[in-house]
């Protein structure tokens, strides 16, 4: 696969290129794609410890084993029963997993389903905001791998049935949200001010942090001072807002030198450090090697 850009992974991108070994687990279009089995179709790209920037949104159902995940800097431990909403443009790093693991995914572009594009449904799953992964019980579980299922089964036809599949999404995402609506009032009552302070100060760096690395910015944003901000980040965390922000940089340098043919210096100046020996000195402090033996070694 070229290396012209960050490797964003989309769609258009996933249907092109010939990045599995097994296609017929999964099925892609340009706005709709369904894994059936992560495992069995033994994706050629992505690996461990290597970051990735996921274009579209996913909905994902572990099926087997166990994940650890970093998802926009937070990171999940997940076994078989959880259901996981990625918001678009995420970033992804996978950081371990059991030789069992499995999941279904789904993925759906916005436009897939114009007839509910301005339903609160749409607005939560094209990631207005990041969603906790939820452990569903039982019934729900079996009841959203039937509709995996009954969409796997649809796309088996000779013939691409774009209108039942667009319902059947529609009716797994519904029932997504109702059970979502109960899991939110079960975290919310969980937690705290604090908690939920911290997440929003996540979701601002993550948005922000290749041009904004003041305290002040993030403090401003969230109607609090510097100071008190410094102090709930590392209750609640403990780690510093300027530890958060490092985090969220070295992400971006590593998708840039993992998937791009961007120079050292060009990667400096897209992550907008001063001149790249400041942007060296501070890769190899974070990471204990250079920019440049990241990008052959890994």
């Amino acid at each position: 696969m070229s290396k012209s850009e960050p490797l964003d992974i989309t769609l258009k991108r996933v249907k092109e290129a010939k990045i599995v070994l097994n296609t017929e687990y999964r099925f892609v279009t340009s706005e709709f794609a369904i894994v059936k089995s992560f495992r069995r179709m033994e994706s050629r790209i992505f690996g461990a410890g290597i970051p990735y920037r996921l274009k579209e949104g996913r909905v994902t159902l572990i099926v087997e084993g166990e994940i650890r995940i970093s998802i926009n800097l937070i990171e999940y431990t997940l076994k078989a029963g959880y259901l996981g909403l990625i918001p678009p443009n995420s970033i992804v790093e996978v950081l371990e997993y059991t030789p069992d693991f499995d999941m279904q995914v789904i993925v759906v572009e916005s436009n897939f389903i114009t007839f509910l594009k301005k339903n609160e449904l749409i607005e939560h799953y094209i990631g207005q905001q990041q969603e906790h992964p939820i452990l569903l019980d039982e019934k729900e579980f079996k009841q959203i791998k039937t509709y995996f299922s009954l969409i796997w089964d649809t796309i088996q036809e000779n013939i691409f049935r774009k209108e039942v599949v667009q319902n059947l999404v529609a009716a797994l995402l519904f029932n997504i949200t109702y059970i979502h609506k109960d899991s939110i009032n079960t975290i919310s009552t969980q937690q705290s001010h604090q908690e939920e302070l911290f997440h929003r100060f996540i979701k601002l760096v993550n948005e922000y942090s290749i041009m904004e690395r003041n305290v002040s910015f993030y403090a401003d944003k969230l109607c609090l001072t510097p100071r008190y901000l410094n102090t709930l980040i590392k209750q609640t965390s403990h780690q510093t807002v300027m530890e958060w922000i490092n985090q969220s940089v070295m992400m971006e340098a590593k998708i840039l030198l993992k998937h791009s043919d961007l120079l050292v210096y060009q990667i400096s100046d897209k992550l907008n450090f001063p001149n790249p020996s400041f942007f060296s000195k501070f890769f190899k402090k974070m990471t204990g090697m250079t920019p440049l033996t990241y990008q052959r070694e890994q």
